[in-house]
């Protein structure tokens, strides 16, 4: 196996290790005792145990009498951490964190909780040297065969077949082992630490005579890995035979009693540096705070550059993996794909030339003066688009025509809830004001929705009118108006139409007579109600005074009901005039006749 530094000598351990036995453990405890069984916590202390969240156990209370809450039979591990766990009643509780209640302690030394291959269990923590956790992170580090079967390791917790590794050392089977399979494990190497300026570093902490665990910064490989003092007094760790101040599990230390309160506490991480024995290559630079000079003669061969500023003033080769933090250089050329996480920013850039489709999963965002130009030269696009931060211009800047291509295409306002001008493919045109329909093209002209105003008509015109259901419309080139006395008078652009004569109009059918006003119907003037009939008298009949200054008012000579001469009021006949049998004219007091 590789070493770091020298080769160790003789009775020192390297990093090949084989495993603790797998198919069964078994943890013992007192469990009269409320220092390991709290019933207040529902907890069981058990020193650096082997077991893992969601692990099948068998609980036997050993000849004794059973933790209340609990009895002989098949329980699920909570993992709480390195030295206390739960029990739970499934799988699910388990590791959903339901907890059973422990509400009394047992009686006898020898409870046990026995974790072993039973065709459920799948996981198992790693170990070796009866008891000591292994630092592994990858199943590669690994050679486990089942029944003389090599497995084959890959990079997952959850493999699809032979191991894995998941976090805290956990070896991960595919498959559940059999309670008669046979394993055997060996580590090739363990985690070790990378022995760079990060790892000196100091843990401070504060005792208070309860706390036994506190959570380092960073995970040592193992206890020897660290320097832990109690108010300056160095501590000695525990190892798998003997029980002493503390043990680690990945960055917890567990102090085997609490630190009393008070205490100043802290682990100093162990760093060193080292290169290989006999050779003046420089293979491993550790602990180096200082600047590192090479010759000009000198390479440096990396894999992946993470953190930091590289600077160049040329690269020679390919730049591969993983490249973190700034690359200063020249030029670059990628031959494939570029990924970029966060925000890429250009500038001082007068040109992207680029070959094949841009795609923008986020939109394209140009400020404002700035264009999209398409054709032509830049600066001169014979298509332009853009904002002048007063209004959004589509602008054609060079020969022959803008073309809108495509299906039924609508002007609508920002809000997508009113629509101005439709053109529906290869048929109308539509024209809406605040979404009403007012001017639509049709096969033979248009429609007109409302009242069109124009300055004026040239050319050729025709007018479509529309009264009672029936249309007039392309087509007629005269309208006549039927009858005599009509007029036509022109101001401006307006025409005045007066009707008069015909067949038809107010106040009934008209006679044939040439002139005047001519009515088989009684008139009424200033007046809404009409009296008697056309032939009897009255048949004009007028509220208020008639004022006649040149011609002669001429009554019927003859009077076929009686007609009264209100008081106050005066009335003249003009002759002769035959008053009928049974017709009567009563004048009343105040009143005059006058007879002509």
């Amino acid at each position: 196996m590789a070493y770091i530094g020298l080769k160790p000598t003789a009775g020192e351990n390297n990093s090949f290790r084989i495993l603790d036995t797998l198919s069964s453990f078994t943890a013992t405890f007192d469990g009269s005792s409320a220092s390991i069984v709290s019933v207040g916590n529902d907890t069981i202390s058990l020193p650096d145990h082997r077991f893992i969240t969601g692990q099948r156990v068998t609980y036997n209370d050993g000849g004794g009498t059973a933790i209340t809450g609990l009895s002989d039979g098949v329980y699920f591990i909570i993992k709480l951490d390195k030295n206390r766990i739960q029990l739970a009643t499934n799988s699910s509780n388990a590791t959903s964190g339901t907890q059973i209640n422990l509400t009394g302690l047992g009686a006898g030394t020898a409870h046990t909780l026995n974790v072993a291959f039973d065709g459920v269990n799948t996981k198992f923590k790693i170990t070796h040297g009866s008891g000591t956790h292994a630092k592994v992170t990858r199943a590669s580090q690994l050679m486990i065969s089942i029944n003389g079967v090599l497995q084959q390791p890959h990079d997952s917790s959850s493999p699809s077949s032979g191991i894995g590794i998941a976090s805290d050392s956990v070896l991960v089977f595919s498959a559940a082992p059999a309670v008669t399979d046979v394993v055997f494990g060996s580590i090739y190497s363990t985690n070790l630490s990378s022995f760079e300026v990060s790892d000196n570093k100091i843990d401070n902490f504060t005792g208070d005579a309860s706390t036994t665990d506190f959570t380092m910064s960073k995970s040592p490989p193992d206890a020897r890995n660290i320097l832990v003092t109690l108010d300056g007094v160095v501590q000695y760790p525990s190892d798998a035979s003997t029980t002493r101040a503390y043990s680690i599990t990945e960055n917890t230390i567990s102090f085997a009693s609490a630190p009393a309160s008070g205490v100043a506490i802290q682990v100093r991480h162990i760093g060193f540096a080292g290169g290989a024995a006999g050779s003046n290559a420089v293979d491993t630079v550790f602990g180096r705070i200082g600047d590192v000079v090479l010759t000009n003669s000198d390479d440096i061969t990396v894999r992946n550059v993470t953190a930091g500023l590289v600077t160049a003033t040329s690269f020679t080769g390919n730049v591969t993996g993983n490249v973190a933090g700034n690359i200063t250089g020249a030029a670059a050329t990628f031959t494939g794909n570029v990924t970029i996480g966060g925000v890429l920013t250009y500038q001082d850039v007068t040109n992207i030339d680029a070959l094949g489709i841009g795609t923008f999963r986020e939109g394209i965002f140009l400020p404002d003066t700035k264009k999209i130009e398409l054709g032509n030269s830049a600066g001169s696009g014979d298509l332009q688009i853009y904002h002048d931060g007063n209004n959004s211009i589509l602008k054609d800047n060079g020969t022959g025509a803008i073309r809108i291509l495509g299906g039924n295409t609508a002007f609508m306002n920002a809000a997508e809830n009113k629509t101005s001008a439709t053109f529906n493919t290869a048929t109308s045109v539509d024209l809406r004001y605040n979404n009403s329909l007012k001017f639509q093209t049709t096969n033979t002209g248009a429609i007109v929705t409302g009242i069109m105003t124009a300055a004026h008509f040239s050319g050729s015109s025709e007018v479509g009118i529309q009264s009672g259901g029936v249309q007039i419309g392309a087509g007629i080139t005269q309208l006549n108006f039927i009858g005599t006395g009509n007029t036509f008078a022109v101001s401006g652009t307006t025409v005045d139409i007066s009707i008069s004569g015909g067949s038809a109009g107010a106040g009934g059918t008209w006679g044939s007579n040439a002139v005047g006003v001519h009515t088989d119907k009684i008139v009424g003037i200033n007046t809404s109600t009409i009296v008697g009939s056309a032939t009897s008298e009255g048949a004009l009949q007028v509220t208020g005074n008639i004022g006649i200054t040149e011609g002669l008012l001429t009554l019927d000579s003859n009077l076929y009901t009686s007609v009264s001469v209100p008081s106050g009021k005066n009335a003249l006949l003009i002759g002769p005039t035959t008053v009928a049998v049974g017709a009567t004219i009563d004048v009343a007091q105040g009143s005059t006749l006058v007879v002509v």
